[in-house]
């Protein structure tokens, strides 16, 4: 008799952006070896938990290309797609230096899986999650990095409580964006949890609300491509080009710290790989600048000049460099509903 294969129960933990080694302070961590520890305090107990230390031990060098270790992130993001017992890859962060070191990354055991495969991340993951999302049996899930919790959530102390919250949950997480949860994974903490939180901080409940800025909205089935828009545009040539497609799609876009004039470039790059013609509308998320709180105005006035005049177009902060931040399950079937200018993209409606 064939030997049936365990379920996925490894969880890895990805640092293949910014170093990690800021981040420990803000959640009020030590060291490496307490932040590791905290995590696998969290997660529920059968889940296992992988990190390569020598990857998260890395030290950003801004005159020397950032990080000098691409090919070992590249092992170290290549041994967990191979693996089919891993469960999930959760990026800590984002910022910078991953989309240089994802054409060499192969995702061909992707197609090979037989249990889905969720990752979770956004800006500088955008490639990664579309990718992961093209395939069958992978979520993409655009949505926090758990450390950005300790850039946004203040006292320490409280956002070391959700930064716990975010792994302890982590299997409702999963299963929310269409992957496996067992019923043995839900809300079954470790015994070495030190305490549980107080109030939740974090929601997943996948609805994006917003509102009609230009032509028709109907409603009915979407599914989402996009993310971080100046990291998006890195990918509309190659090999990966062919797996992050814009037919039928919706467009989700967002980023932070971008004046109007390179957003114009940004959109002119997709305009010139022909995509606009391709979507069924464009979704805005949170654009701001410290000079310019909200450019969704701004975007709106650019997208004249780029988009097809009757292109969908609507505009929402429910998503971006913001919190709370509402997860985007890319390429996968959604629901969009439309009452007048308002609109709400949720998790499909079952089919009848």
């Amino acid at each position: 008799m064939p030997r049936l294969s365990a379920a996925p129960r490894r969880v890895h933990l990805l640092s293949a952006a910014n170093p990690l080694g800021p981040d420990l302070a803000r959640f009020g961590f030590e060291s490496l070896d307490a932040y590791l520890a905290f995590i696998r305090a969290h997660l529920p107990g059968t889940l296992r938990l992988t990190a390569s230390k020598a990857v998260l031990s890395a030290v950003e060098d801004v005159e020397r290309g950032g990080r000098r270790d691409d090919a070992r992130r590249i092992r170290d993001l290549q041994g967990a797609l191979d693996d089919p017992g891993t469960l999930a890859i959760v990026a800590s962060n984002g910022g910078a230096y991953f989309s240089r070191i994802l054409p060499h990354v192969d995702f061909s055991a992707l197609a090979r899986r037989r249990t889905p495969l969720t990752v979770f991340g956004f800006s500088e993951l955008t490639g990664l999650v579309n990718v992961v999302a093209s395939y069958p049996a992978g979520r993409g899930v655009y949505w926090l990095c758990p450390n950005y919790l300790g850039w946004t959530i203040r006292p320490a102390a409280r956002a070391r409580a959700a930064f716990g919250e975010f792994w302890r949950r982590l299997p409702e997480f999963i299963e929310q964006a269409g992957g496996p949860a067992p019923a043995s994974l839900r809300g079954r903490a470790s015994s070495r949890q030190a305490g549980s939180p107080g109030a939740p901080e974090l929601e997943f409940d996948g609805r994006v609300r917003g509102r009609v800025a230009a032509g028709r909205v109907r409603s009915g089935p979407v599914r989402l491509v996009g993310g971080c828009i100046s990291v998006l545009v890195a990918l509309l040539t190659g090999p990966l080009a062919q797996r992050i497609r814009p037919e039928r799609r919706w467009l989700a876009i967002e980023d932070v710290r971008e004046v109007v004039y390179r957003l114009d470039r940004h959109l002119a790059s997709l305009k010139h790989a022909g995509w606009f013609e391709r979507l069924a509308g464009v979704l805005i998320g949170d654009f701001h600048t410290a000079a310019q709180p909200d450019q969704s105005a701004a975007l709106l006035e650019l997208l004249r000049f780029h988009a097809p005049r009757r292109l969908p177009i609507v505009v929402t902060r429910s998503f971006g460099h913001v919190w709370p931040m509402t997860p985007l399950v890319l390429n996968r079937r959604l629901w969009l509903e439309t009452r007048s200018a308002e609109v709400e993209i949720a998790p499909a409606r079952p089919r009848t």
